[in-house]
């Protein structure tokens, strides 16, 4: 069946995180919830929240009692430039390429608002923008995916949704029965896999 709309993950999707400064925001914060000073055992402590919770740091906090969309208004305060990066220089152009031939919409457990201008993206390209906080659990909870098949309005296996993490963005995905690409990689899990924007363009083409 041809896929009739794509969704899209944004961190190490389409834009890379600054490690450097994640990592000090991150555990700045987690240490501000739980009371703690930053050292070597919170940041312990925070990993082993991080694994236990699927690799979601929205999760983390949600688990810590903070609404949904917390995280990433804590994110949004901080100069979107100093935190993302794209993954590729021509992934904007590519994205309006391939909005020429299906929709395109985007999925992500931060607020995009600010972020995507600041990367280069035209936010207009998205059909629909899909934040943590409009779900009432982040990823890799399958609330925001359920709510991509109602916002697209179409079978589930007639969309395709394309991250970079197997448990945060495939799995979750093919729960709810959406055909699931991942991207940079390669994964048994998936039912496409794709090294780069380019192969999603020429995927929607052919």
């Amino acid at each position: 069946m041809a896929i009739k709309h794509i969704w899209l993950d944004f961190s190490e999707t389409i834009a890379h995180i600054n490690v450097t400064e994640h990592d000090k925001v991150k555990y700045e914060t987690y240490a501000s919830v739980v009371g703690k000073p930053v050292d070597e055992q919170l940041k312990k402590e925070f990993e082993k929240q991080y694994e236990q919770h699927h690799h979601s740091i929205s999760d983390i906090f949600h688990s810590q009692g903070k609404p949904p969309g917390w995280w990433s208004s804590q994110l949004s305060a901080i100069e979107p430039s100093k935190l993302f990066m794209l993954a590729d220089k021509d992934i904007p152009e590519i994205l309006q390429k391939i909005k020429a031939h299906v929709p395109v919409s985007i999925f992500s457990n931060i607020n995009l608002d600010t972020v995507l201008p600041a990367v280069g993206i035209d936010v207009e390209i998205f059909s629909h923008i899909l934040s943590s906080g409009m779900v009432s659990r982040p990823k890799p909870a399958l609330d925001g995916f359920y709510k991509i098949i109602e916002l697209s309005g179409l079978k589930p296996e007639e969309i395709l949704y394309v991250g970079d993490h197997v448990t945060k963005d495939i799995v979750p995905a093919k729960k709810v029965g959406l055909k699931a690409g991942i991207i940079w990689n390669s994964a048994e899990e998936a039912d496409y896999s794709f090294s780069s924007f380019q192969d999603i363009l020429d995927f929607v083409e052919n």
